[in-house]
Parts: structure tokens; C-alpha cells; sequence
């Protein structure tokens, strides 16, 4: 890493101390246990066993101690052989997030081995904490910081000896709970963790899970106060494009001292309620900003669009600084806010309304969720629960950037609902219907004997469209506009310009989305004497489709969309004077579990004009590997050129 782009935050006498120890070439690596580093070094597979490979990881060895008070000493130790210039790329600068006021991370043992043998260490300036990028401006959250371990002269060849210590302080009851992953973008040979615990206090519950990238040796070993878990020979998790998140794809470990979710939701409440407020500021700006609102609907929405759209969001995940929010007047105040902050405020807002509101935990992105292991460690977001019917709305205050009511993070999923009396309700949010992502789509081309035309765009959009359409044009200036809209007008025909376009107002989240052009295309179709061919354009506007395509043969992971969408397309082409159809394209229909696809093509003689329409309905995010051949044997026939390709003759 360049010194230059670190924001560094000196802890000298840490480092000071770290880097003699590791100056020390004969220094033994004293957190091994049972591991013959230097065989292993000597043993290790090399390039041409591992021709794809960038790195091998040899061994992982962690092992996590508990206290009786719940506090954590944890060894970590990773050896790991560099194979290619990238491998040195991806694994020179070893980093670690954490909470600076709970945890401590300290460097016992770091050194490159070359090939030769000579040993390197990690000098003084190769360890720094700094602030991460995304917490730049919001000082609220200095605790949190990343420190960055980089190894010298890692080259190709060369073996890199980690080893740290993390001590963490004890949670207010004395639970701990964590989430142990086994594989990266490389392989794996041997990966080993170890829980410690005072059986006389602790009893954990846990899970583990051999992950999708293959055939992987998992054993499992358990004793009084001790269990162990290895596992060896796994993959790298190679890119496929729409995959599986990472907690469905990796062999991992899941533990936790909790009992049941009670005690989780209790630890919750207790530190989330304290912050709540319903008088003096946020009473005040509540009554300032809902004033004339009619109904606790109008209320609802007011207060949503105010902490969503005026307080900045900060991309810091539930549980890396704690689970305890800021005060909401400090909130309030500082306009800035993570996902704790921005639940701790909504919740006081609406309360001070009159609304009853809680919060809820749920993790972002659907995956497994394990019911039978009580761990916060499960959940990522903080939303806003408001009974409903029976059951509950959510509000998620993150979501500045697309129309208000939808909740793009969590259906599918399972929240965890906090009461103020402590107690917690697991919830399933229920899975999209394709309807709440809805993509209306319209072209209609008025086709010259010349083959220009005047094209007419227009799209309506729901969810995560409506979003997509917001990122795109929300705070693009004019110029930034124009340019955008002249590559749609291109994107319709070489040579095409725009000639108009308009959308309704994107700043306002509760409009519906559209979107309008008009574009002039002299090229648009070819004539060739009596002949003239007409090809069925791609709709331009990115933002109105989910822009992936099922490209491989075969997959080894599940094909996975952003959402369950439904995408509506309609083409009318008004035909020029004189001419029919000699040829357009046949409809076709496929329905399987993941999708329903219509292509649809008719000649309205009278009118001569065309009707050329799609109608794509995903059903599921996610295609099984074992129907992804059927589906994308059913998008490639959808896609094809001839079903796009119209000849016409004058009659």
C-alpha cells in the first residue's frame, strides 16, 4: 500500500514493540501449535499443481479463548505462499476493521521467507491504523479503524508468516458470538478453528456449514470446554458472475453463547432504548416538521423522508462499532448517522408522533439464516418496524434514493424484533412479489420509405428500477443529462440524435418514476430496392432493465438476480405506406420455476403497423445449477437476432 494514500494513526509503542520482535529473524513462532511451519514451507504444492492459482493458503490456525467475564483473547495465524505477481497484488497488505474501545490488535509474529530462506520482517512503517475511506468526515465513529499489515519483498515464491493477537473486552452480559470463515479468491489447504470456554459458564450453540465450491474434508471435534473445527482442501471461490453471496458459498463456522433469542433481543433493547427520545429537540423538530399533517400516515411518510433524505448515511455495518446507538437529538444534530443511528432516530421521531415503532435487525442481502444459533452476528441493517395489520410494515432510513414505502434490503429475510420490555420476535419479511419491481416499457417508431424514423421512449418504473432510474439521473447535472441521453438516442440507431427528453421529478420520493424521449433516427432501417430491413432495437434505458445475462454454458454456483421483477416491453412500429410484412418473428413462451417469458409479434393489417412485445417475468432471485441450462436455453431463444430481425416489401 502507498504510504502516501494512509491515513495514518500512530500507536508507536505497539508497533515499536511488534516490529522488534519481528526483526528478529530467529525469532520462533511461538503461536503455532502442532504445525511444522518450516516443512510445511518446504512442502508446499507449487505453481504448476495450482496452474490458477494467484496464492496458496497452507494454514489457518485460530484459536479464541473465553473468560470467565465473556472477554476474548483470540490467535490468528495464516501462512501463506505467493505464487504470482497478483498473489503478491491481493495478499501483501493483510487488513483487520475493529472497534479501537472493545478490541486490540496486535502483530506478534510478521515475515516474509523468500525462496532462499532469508527472512524479511514487517518494518515499523508496514503497520498502520487508519481511517477507513468510508468513514472519512463522520469523527463520530473514529473508534472504528482499519489496521493495515504489510509484508516486504512478497514475491512470487516467497512464504508470508502472520501471526496477532486480538484481545476484546466483554460484551455488557458477557455473550460473545462470531462468524468463522474458511476460503477466499484462492485456494485453501488446512483451516483450523478452536473455541475455548469456561464450561461452568458458557454453553454455545452453533452451525457449521461446508459451503458450494466443492468437495471439501470438514471434521469436527468437541471436548470439555473446547471445540475444533478444520477444514481442509477448499477450493478458491472462483467469479462467476451472480452468485450466491459469500456466507452461502464459503465453508464457515457459526457460534454463539445465547441460549435463545430472548437473550439477543434483551441485549438489543438494553442497548438501543436508552437513546430513545420523544421530548425536547426531537420533539420540537417532530411538531415543526408535521405540523400540518392530517393523518399518522401523512406523519409516517413526513418523518420518513426528513431522516432518510437530510441525514447522511455512513456504510457502517450493525455490530463493527457496537450495537449501542448515539443519542437521537446527537443524531439529529450531527446529520450524519449509521444504521444504528438512523433506526435510534426514526424510532424516536415516529414515537414522538405518536407512532409506535421498533427496531428490527435483518441482514441486507438474502442467504442463510440459522434459526437454532441465536447470534446478532446473523443480522447487518437495523430497519424500523410499525404494526400493521396484524403483523409489520418496515422502514428502512438508508433508503434516500428511491420512492417511499419500498424496502429494497430485507424481504426474504428474517428480522429480529425488538421490544422496549426486552423481548424479540423473529419476522419473515416476506420475498418480493415481481410486481413491486416492475419495469413498464414503450417504444413507438414511426418508419419512413427512406428507413429513418422518429422514435418515441417512454418508461415507468417500480422498486428497484425506480431506484436504478434515481442513481442514474437523480444528481446528474444538465450537461451530464444530455450526455446520457444522447448515448440512449445511439443506442436506438448509429447516427441517432435526441431530440427531447424529460423525467418527472426524481428529488421527490413520493412520485412514481418516468422517463421520455424522443429521438430522430435517419439510419434507423435499411432499404435495399424493394426491400427494407428493420431490426427490433434494445431498449436503452439501462436503468429500466436488471443488466445480467446467463453468458456461461454451465455454472458451479446458483445464477442469482438482484430481485424477483417483472419486465414488460412494447414496440408499435407504424409501417410506411405501401409496404407489408414478409417476414417478422414467431412467438415463443417458456415457464419454469424461475421465469415466465413471452414474445409476442403481430401485423395489424389495417393499421399497418406492429406490435413486437416481451413480457419477462423472474419469479425467483435464484436459478438452481440444476435448471440454469432449461433457462438459459429459454433467454438465448428470447434474445435471438431472428427474433428481432422484420422484413418488409412494398406491395
Amino acid at each position: 500500500m502507498k504510504r502516501a494514500l494512509l491515513a495514518i494513526v500512530a500507536l508507536a509503542l505497539v508497533a515499536s514493540l511488534a516490529v522488534a520482535e519481528a526483526q528478529d529473524a530467529t525469532t520462533t513462532a511461538t503461536q503455532w501449535r502442532d504445525v511444522d511451519i518450516a516443512e510445511l514451507m518446504a512442502n508446499a504444492p507449487d505453481k504448476e499443481t495450482y496452474p490458477e492459482a494467484s496464492a496458496l493458503f497452507l494454514y489457518l490456525q485460530e484459536m479464541t479463548d473465553v473468560a470467565e467475564d465473556g472477554s476474548l483473547t483470540t490467535t490468528r495465524n495464516k501462512l501463506t505462499r505467493v505464487l504470482t505477481l497478483m498473489g503478491r497484488e491481493r495478499h501483501s497488505n493483510q487488513s483487520f476493521l475493529y472497534d479501537t474501545e472493545r478490541t486490540t490488535i496486535e502483530l506478534k509474529h510478521g515475515v516474509t521467507v523468500r525462496k532462499t530462506g532469508r527472512e524479511v520482517a514487517v518494518e515499523e512503517d508496514g503497520i498502520n491504523d487508519i481511517t477507513p475511506a468510508f468513514l472519512e468526515g463522520a469523527t463520530i465513529y473514529a473508534n472504528v479503524l482499519e489496521k493495515v499489515i504489510s509484508f516486504p519483498v512478497a514475491g512470487p515464491g516467497s512464504t508470508m508468516d502472520l501471526q496477532t493477537l486480538t484481545t476484546t473486552a466483554p460484551a455488557k452480559d458477557g455473550s460473545f458470538s462470531a462468524v468463522e470463515y474458511a476460503g477466499d479468491t484462492d485456494p485453501l489447504l488446512v483451516s483450523e478453528f478452536t473455541l475455548r470456554y469456561p464450561t461452568g459458564t458458557y454453553s454455545p450453540t452453533y452451525s457449521t456449514f461446508e459451503g458450494l465450491l466443492g468437495d471439501i474434508e470438514f471434521s469436527e471435534e468437541s471436548g470439555d470446554g473446547e471445540l475444533t473445527f478444520t477444514f481442509r482442501d477448499v477450493p478458491a471461490l472462483v467469479e462467476e458472475g451472480n452468485m450466491p453471496p459469500r456466507n452461502e458459498l464459503l465453508p464457515h463456522v457459526m457460534y454463539s453463547s445465547y441460549g435463545s433469542w430472548d437473550e439477543p433481543a434483551a441485549f438489543l433493547a438494553d442497548a438501543f432504548y436508552p437513546h430513545v427520545e420523544t421530548d425536547g429537540a426531537i420533539a420540537d423538530h417532530v411538531a415543526e416538521l408535521c405540523g400540518s399533517a392530517a393523518s399518522d400516515e401523512d406523519k409516517m411518510r413526513i418523518i420518513f423522508l426528513d431522516v432518510a433524505q437530510n441525514v447522511r448515511n455512513v456504510h457502517l455495518s450493525l455490530g463493527i462499532a457496537g450495537y449501542e446507538p448515539n443519542d437521537a437529538s446527537t443524531v439529529l444534530s450531527n446529520k450524519y448517522a449509521d444504521t444504528r443511528d438512523k433506526a435510534v432516530l426514526l424510532t424516536s421521531m415516529l414515537r414522538a408522533a405518536g407512532i409506535e415503532a421498533y427496531p428490527a435487525a435483518v441482514r441486507q442481502m438474502r442467504g442463510r439464516f440459522i434459526e437454532s444459533v441465536p447470534a446478532l452476528k446473523q443480522f447487518n441493517r437495523l430497519l424500523v418496524a410499525i404494526p400493521s395489520g396484524g403483523g409489520y410494515d418496515f422502514l428502512d432510513p438508508f433508503l434516500d434514493d428511491v420512492r417511499y414505502g419500498y424496502l429494497r434490503w430485507g424481504p426474504g429475510n428474517t428480522a429480529l424484533i425488538v421490544m422496549d420490555d426486552g423481548t424479540g420476535e423473529l419476522v419473515g419479511i416476506p420475498a418480493f412479489d415481481p410486481e413491486n419491481n416492475h419495469a413498464d416499457k414503450t417504444m413507438k417508431i414511426e418508419l419512413a420509405p427512406d428507413g429513418s424514423a422518429k422514435v418515441e421512449l417512454a418508461s415507468d418504473l417500480k422498486g428497484y428500477f425506480d431506484r436504478k432510474t434515481r442513481m442514474t439521473l437523480k444528481d446528474a447535472t444538465e450537461p451530464e443529462k444530455e450526455k446520457i441521453f444522447d448515448g440512449y438516442a445511439h443506442g436506438v440507431s448509429p447516427g441517432a440524435t435526441d431530440v427531447e427528453h424529460s423525467h418527472s421529478n426524481l428529488l421527490d420520493l413520493t412520485e412514481p418514476v418516468s422517463v421520455r424521449q424522443s429521438i430522430d433516427a435517419p439510419d434507423f432501417a435499411i432499404s435495399q430496392g424493394d426491400m427494407m430491413i428493420l431490426r427490433i432495437p434494445r431498449f436503452p434505458f439501462d436503468f429500466g432493465s436488471i443488466e445480467s445475462y446467463p453468458t456461461l454454458a454451465e455454472r458451479k454456483y446458483p445464477y442469482q438476480i438482484p430481485c424477483e421483477n417483472r419486465i414488460l416491453l412494447s414496440i408499435d412500429i407504424a409501417l410506411p405506406e405501401g409496404y407489408e410484412v414478409v417476414r417478422m418473428p414467431d412467438p415463443l413462451a417458456s415457464s419454469n420455476e424461475s421465469a415466465d417469458m413471452v414474445l409476442e409479434c403481430e401485423w395489424d393489417e389495417p393499421s399497418n403497423s406492429i406490435e413486437w412485445r416481451v413480457d419477462f417475468t423472474h419469479k425467483q432471485m435464484r436459478v438452481p445449477t440444476d435448471s440454469y441450462a432449461a433457462f438459459k436455453a429459454d433467454v438465448d431463444a428470447l434474445a435471438s437476432p431472428k427474433n428481432r430481425l422484420i422484413l418488409l416489401r412494398k406491395s
